[in-house]
């Protein structure tokens, strides 16, 4: 019998080509781990900002920018310690260090949301490989998203305390958007509104054109619902919504948006009857709004696949 012996050479290279592989892949885990925590951690910081800008801008108090953050309580100006976002709740056991007032637990809430927003608005829409080499494209892309998750949290928790959508935020935030879009359909290389969804007519592919479809749909599908109900069934800060929707998401993105807002908002206002056994409760609809907008940003493509096969079986 003739032996059979497999080259030395021959087992180093398979061996080396498979630690290479797995080299790789550790590198690559680290560095969407690293991203994805940072991007958490940059949230909370800045879910810290957006509780002082909600508070200023509807107190009407000067300095957002600027002013030194204090507690609304008291009026003591607040400290390092006091400000880190989530572990500063915690570890003051959710009161102020100066008059040792109660802290709304709304403040750590928004820090999490944010810090949570931030890390899927990365995780679905950017390559850290690409952002680290590094890509513009990919740091434009990153810095679009971050800056509409901010809005999206400002407004969210408005609308939340107070039943109302700031205006200052939302109204030029539109009109930016559109400028932006605007730029981008002249066919100025601006890659932040590639996850617009195509249509077969090319004319509706130019980005403007798709997005204001979303937008000036869904503005017009809830101007009639105002004029109907003469203002009860929604107020006219949803409109401004309904602009920001269609012109981050594009038309197809935002319809389902709608579509899954509504979804969602039945079934938490029906939750929310039985509860309170009260029918004038009055619920705020731009969180189910936001809500719906990230779903359809995020899952798109799975909801639509799933609800096809739903009744094709």
């Amino acid at each position: 019998m003739v032996g059979f012996s497999i080259p030395t050479g021959f087992i180093w290279t398979r061996n080396k080509n498979l630690f290479a592989v797995i080299n790789t892949y550790i590198i690559k885990t680290f560095m969407t781990l690293f991203f994805l925590i940072s991007l958490f951690v940059f949230g909370t910081m800045f879910g810290s900002f957006a509780s002082v800008l909600i508070w200023r801008i509807r107190s009407k108090e000067g300095g957002i920018t600027t002013g030194r953050s204090h507690c609304p309580k008291c009026g003591h100006i607040l400290g390092a310690l006091d400000l880190f976002p989530l572990f500063s709740y915690i570890f003051l056991r959710g009161k102020c260090r100066f008059c040792q007032e109660r802290i709304s637990p709304v403040y750590p809430f928004l820090e999490l949301i944010t810090g949570l927003l931030f890390m899927l608005s990365g995780y679905f829409f950017i390559n850290p490989l690409l952002l680290f080499s590094p890509s513009l494209p990919e740091i434009m892309k990153l810095g679009f998203f971050l800056i509409i998750a901010f809005i999206t949290v400002v407004f969210v928790f408005y609308d939340i305390l107070f039943m109302e959508i700031p205006d200052e935020v939302l109204i030029p935030v539109d009109i930016l958007l559109f400028i932006l879009l605007f730029i981008v359909s002249l066919g100025v290389d601006i890659p932040v509104f590639g996850h617009f969804l195509p249509f077969q007519n090319p004319i509706l592919n130019i980005p403007l054109v798709n997005a204001s479809l979303g937008a000036f749909g869904i503005f017009a599908f809830f101007y009639i619902q105002i004029l109907v109900s003469k203002g009860k069934w929604m107020g006219g800060g949803d409109l401004r919504i309904a602009l920001f929707m269609g012109l981050v998401a594009g038309a197809k993105i935002a319809a389902l948006g709608l579509l899954l807002a509504y979804f969602a908002g039945s079934i938490i206002g029906i939750i929310i009857l039985i509860a309170t056994r009260n029918r004038n409760t009055e619920v705020p609809f731009g969180p189910y709004l936001a809500l719906g907008l990230y779903i359809s940003l995020f899952w798109y493509t799975p909801i639509v696949e799933w609800y096809t096969k739903l009744f094709t079986l």
